[in-house]
């Protein structure tokens, strides 16, 4: 098989040519794709390091969080004042703003745990993008992150902005997305600590979830 077939390789051809396509990586990087979507990139060390100044270099611009990013960005900034004095009072290290996008990823792709979601930030791409992390920025520590989530999933104003992006963002689109698993579950966890989580808002994603 030639070199330049590994440009990008779906799950079972990295399976079946793992070592042929870490080498092909170390001269040009290679894209992944899982269920016919771009999922995560191979690199070299000196292209993680040197050749992509910018995360979004690793990411196809037509990728559904692309092109759902502008929408979600316009509904938080509605709620920016609310984020900032949650910010304030509970001494937040990291941006509530950050968090935001960081719980839609844990819930859009069912990562299981903070841990886990935590690790996937070091070393995902998309992830790392969708989360405002540049290509080399350090991730924050567990404690701190861990902290600050619950911190944001304690204000109720801040788990009915995420249930509001799910919502107006996604439930209409989520059968067009065959990589996501969204845990509905877990948004009504996050939900049912609060009251009045049972809105017209709610009610539709629950029929999307069902």
């Amino acid at each position: 098989m030639r070199k330049e077939r590994f440009d990008k390789v779906g799950m079972q051809e990295l399976d079946q040519h793992l070592a042929k396509v870490v080498e092909a990586a170390r001269i040009k990087p290679v894209s992944v794709f899982r269920y016919g979507v771009p999922w995560v990139w191979i690199v070299s060390q000196d292209a993680w390091q040197h050749a992509l100044k910018e995360v979004s270099g690793y990411i196809q611009p037509d990728h559904y969080l692309v092109l759902a990013r502008p929408q979600i960005e316009d509904i938080i900034a509605e709620e920016a004042a609310m984020l900032d004095a949650l910010a304030a009072e509970r001494h937040m290290q990291i941006p509530p703003r950050t968090l935001i996008s960081v719980l839609l990823l844990q819930l859009l792709y069912s990562v299981p745990s903070e841990h886990q979601l935590h690790e996937q930030l070091n070393y995902n791409m998309l992830f790392r993008w969708f989360a405002g992390l540049h290509l080399n920025q350090a991730i924050w520590d567990f404690p701190s992150f861990d902290r600050d989530i619950a911190a944001l999933l304690d204000c109720p104003d801040a788990v009915h902005l995420i249930r509001r992006i799910i919502a107006e963002v996604f439930s209409d689109r989520l059968l067009q997305m065959p990589e996501v698993s969204m845990n509905f579950s877990l948004l009504h966890a996050w939900l049912g600590k609060h009251a009045g989580a049972t809105d017209e808002g709610e009610r539709r994603i629950a029929t999307v979830g069902g």
